[in-house]
């Protein structure tokens, strides 16, 4: 096994999750095909990399069943026109500059760009993109590498802007994606991805973040390392609210942009906070297994007394932790959802079934909601609350708590 980003072989093996299936909502008749994959993180000394150790082939990850919506939260949604705005005045954005998004899913980011008069052009894989593609947004169903930017470039010219939210950590082949962002961008362009901190991951013990569509987890000295690598510099970071701990990165080429304080700022509170000793990883994992513990001691006392717990949406996180802590139908009644991708199927793994979230609304709810979404609970409490649910609602992370 070799770090992904400086293919080093001394890599630091500090937590073991099981095995786990990839985030697909099986159906019925499908529940006995199932497939498991090792679930284990990975620490790199040399450059500061976190990651798998068993990576799971795209292909099987964001296929024909791959059922992320990025425009169902509206809190994202509004994070995503906010992105626009701000980038498209910081950098001058104009009638004839092209935005390219990877990982475009819905399109919702580069819906909205449009205002600012813009030319967008998506890349995504999965199924989700058909939805961009019905709504006139130009999107590519392919996996982005050099040799399809090449392709980009001669067919519709050099990116002003290109981005990659919450995306970049489930590349494959990384080398040849930074490689065509590189020939893909303007000499002045700028690449800005959004991706889970891995300081905030370790610091508020958010385990459930470590799934199969995460091939690694970034710091800022990690992407340091890898852009540099490939003639790209990182310029400026923002800490963000998103996933409950997220970094907007900007990279250009080399000497394209004046470096910001912050970029030295966060690499010195990334050595401060231990992320380049190893027993900062030892000590994560040990509190991760307690936490199992807890958690299910937590819901096993409230169904003891008689009461039902619902769980309350269901992302890609969960698969995780409903895994991890192996709860299934014994002590989730049902897993509620808005999405119609995923009504009437079964939760990945633990084979909990999906229903429409309406019944929470109704006479006869349960009495407890599992907030499996507990990183955006400011949003969704109070929708609930305002649509009817009368139950009390349990947060599992960082510690199981009723609120």
């Amino acid at each position: 096994m070799r770090c992904q980003i400086c293919d080093d072989d001394k890599l630091f093996k500090f937590l073991d999750l099981g095995e786990h299936p990839a985030c697909i909502f099986p159906r019925e008749g499908q529940l006995k095909d199932e497939k498991r994959f090792k679930l284990d993180v990975h620490y790199c000394p040399t450059c500061g990399l976190i990651q798998l150790g068993h990576p799971v082939d795209q292909d099987i990850l964001f296929g024909d069943d791959y059922h992320h919506i990025a425009a169902l939260s509206s809190s994202f949604k509004e994070h995503l026109k906010e992105l626009a705005a701000a980038t498209a005045a910081k950098f001058k954005l104009g009638a004839g500059d092209l935005v390219v998004e990877l990982g475009s899913n819905d399109g919702a980011l580069l819906e909205a760009y449009l205002p600012h008069k813009v030319k967008v052009l998506g890349v995504d894989p999965s199924d989700v993109s058909q939805i961009a593609i019905d709504k006139g947004i130009p999107t590519l169903r392919e996996f982005f590498n050099e040799g399809l930017a090449a392709k980009m470039a001669k067919e519709h010219g050099k990116a002003k802007l290109m981005a990659s939210l919450n995306t970049f950590a489930h590349v494959s082949n990384l080398d040849s994606f930074v490689r065509g962002v590189r020939d893909l961008l303007t000499d002045d362009g700028v690449f800005v991805t959004e991706s889970h901190y891995a300081l905030d991951l370790i610091n508020d013990l958010q385990y459930d973040f470590i799934y199969h569509e995460h091939s690694r987890y970034y710091t800022v000295r990690t992407l340091v390392y890898l852009f540099a690598k490939h003639g790209l510099e990182v310029f400026d970071v923002v800490r963000i609210p998103t996933h409950s701990g997220s970094i907007r990165v900007f990279a250009g080429k080399k000497g394209a942009h004046p470096v910001a304080k912050i970029v030295g700022e966060l690499l010195a509170a990334e050595k401060a906070a231990g992320l380049e000793n190893t027993d900062t990883y030892v000590a994560f994992a040990k509190k991760v297994a307690e936490h199992k513990t807890a958690f299910v001691k937590f819901l096993k006392d409230i169904r003891a007394k008689g009461s039902r717990i619902a769980g309350l949406t269901f992302p890609a996180r969960a698969v995780t932790l409903l895994n991890y802590c192996g709860i299934g139908p014994e002590t989730l009644d049902c897993i509620t959802e808005m999405s119609t991708l995923k009504i009437g199927r079964y939760s990945p793994g633990t084979h909990i079934k999906v229903v429409d979230q309406e019944m929470l609304f109704r006479e006869g709810a349960p009495e407890y909601g599992l907030l499996l979404s507990w990183h955006i609970q400011k949003e969704i409490l109070p929708r609930f609350k305002a649509k009817g649910f009368k139950g009390k609602f349990i947060l599992p992370l960082p510690q199981p708590t009723i609120v």
